[in-house]
């Protein structure tokens, strides 16, 4: 029979490119950290999704692991329960979205050429609005936006203090609000657009 390996071994081998210890650490702990997932999301195919891709993370991160900073099953449970949560936000910022923007959207039928030529202008004016700003300015923006993340959450991942985060997050919205001024998109798409991103 052979050995049972430990967590840490297991990872050592990950991060060598052993495919059979991913396997094998699964195997081990997705029935401890499937519940949290499905805790947090309450649908059972976004849970299995976001264990899905938790094993795809260990596989890209197992050589950040440090022993110091804690068990691996717990680093295992905060790596799950953070996209978990990470994915709810993004579900709730598209719901929001859908229910903010939506309503407002004219039915197809009532999409007369005049309109649809007039939206594509403004959707162009909105994407060169958001070119013209700095690049750590527009994907903060962006991250905040489309990924759903907190601004703690960006300055974990970029590696700044808060306060930067914080400080260009302002700077790019009042620089995209005059910039959208510039373009002649209206006070109404301006303030909504600053809205979502905020």
């Amino acid at each position: 029979m052979a050995e049972t390996r430990s967590d840490i071994e297991l990872l050592s081998l990950i991060a060598g490119g052993d495919v059979r210890a991913v396997g094998e650490l699964y195997d081990r702990y997705s029935p401890t950290l499937f519940p949290i997932a499905l805790r947090i999301l309450r649908d059972r195919s976004e849970a299995e999704d976001v264990l899905h891709d938790s094993f795809v993370a260990v596989n890209e991160r197992a050589g950040q692991y440090a022993a110091e900073r804690g068990s691996v099953i717990a680093w295992l449970v905060t790596l799950v329960r953070n996209l978990s949560i990470d994915r709810t936000r993004r579900r709730e910022r598209r719901s929001t979205l859908a229910r903010d923007v939506l309503p407002h959207e004219p039915p197809a039928s009532a999409r007369d050429p005049e309109r649809l030529t007039s939206d594509a202008s403004e959707r162009e004016k909105i994407h060169r609005a958001l070119a013209s700003l700095p690049e750590a300015q527009r994907q903060t923006l962006e991250v905040a936006f489309f990924e759903g993340l907190s601004y703690p959450e960006i300055a974990a991942r970029e590696n700044v203090p808060l306060g930067t985060i914080k400080s260009r997050a302002a700077r790019a919205l009042s620089a995209l609000r005059e910039a959208l001024a510039k373009e002649g998109v209206s006070d109404d798409a301006s303030s909504t657009k600053a809205r979502t991103d905020s």
